[in-house]
């Protein structure tokens, strides 16, 4: 087959304008000299840039305790904003309540005055007067804090009382035995097993029940005097 050269296309010649880089480039020339360190203006750092050393990495735990720390001087419960501040604890106004049951100054921890705690107690107590442990009772202290086993402890509580327990306060024991606190025999809602508390140990659920204020001074006065 006889072969056909393909027909040359007659394209005009376009002429490319050549680019000066040069006037395009401004990066500094590093061929010229820099002037010396004196004449270089200072630098001004944003106050926001710490300079210097990293301060030294703390670990997670004490990360966290820094941050609840700072979370419980800010943070304060939507639930909680309406009620009023707690009051603070006045001494003197507290000896006066504690004086106009003994009837005496001296308001020192003792056996006689425990019995006149006693008397006063049953006459003002209302009932039925629901309680719960003011902190963890004496045999869950190493469960709590120690490193007693929680398999050994959840069974414990089944059949001990338990700081965490609702109780309801069905008696007062007569005797008083030397200065070991005034007990109480209880019932704990639920399963209602019975058992014999020290009253100090115990704290109203109901915040706006008479039974706080007079549960709470007891505890105070057994504690502190």
């Amino acid at each position: 087959m006889p072969k056909f050269n393909k027909p040359k296309l007659n394209q005009p010649k376009v002429n490319k304008s050549k680019v000066n880089k040069s006037k395009l480039d401004d990066r500094p020339d590093r061929s010229k000299s820099l002037p010396p360190q004196s004449e270089l203006p200072p630098v001004q750092l944003d106050e926001t840039i710490v300079a210097g050393r990293r301060p030294k990495s703390v670990n997670d735990f004490q990360r966290l305790l820094e941050e609840l720390s700072e979370l419980s001087a800010t943070y304060e419960p939507a639930a909680l904003r309406h009620l009023p501040p707690k009051p603070e604890f006045n001494a003197e106004q507290f000896e006066i309540r504690i004086s106009k049951i003994f009837r005496v100054q001296d308001i020192d921890v003792s056996r006689e005055n425990l019995m006149k705690y006693l008397d006063y107690l049953k006459q003002n107590l209302h009932f039925p007067c629901y309680v719960t442990g003011i902190e963890d009772f004496e045999w869950e202290e190493g469960y709590v804090i120690g490193e007693g086993s929680k398999k050994e402890y959840a069974r414990l509580k089944k059949t001990q009382p338990s700081y965490t327990d609702t109780f309801t306060i069905t008696r007062l024991e007569d005797l008083v035995l030397q200065e070991d606190d005034i007990f109480v025999k209880v019932e704990r809602v639920g399963d209602c097993r019975t058992f014999t508390l020290p009253l100090s140990d115990l704290e109203s659920v109901d915040a706006s029940s008479p039974n706080n204020q007079l549960l709470d001074d007891y505890a105070v006065w057994f504690i502190n005097y």
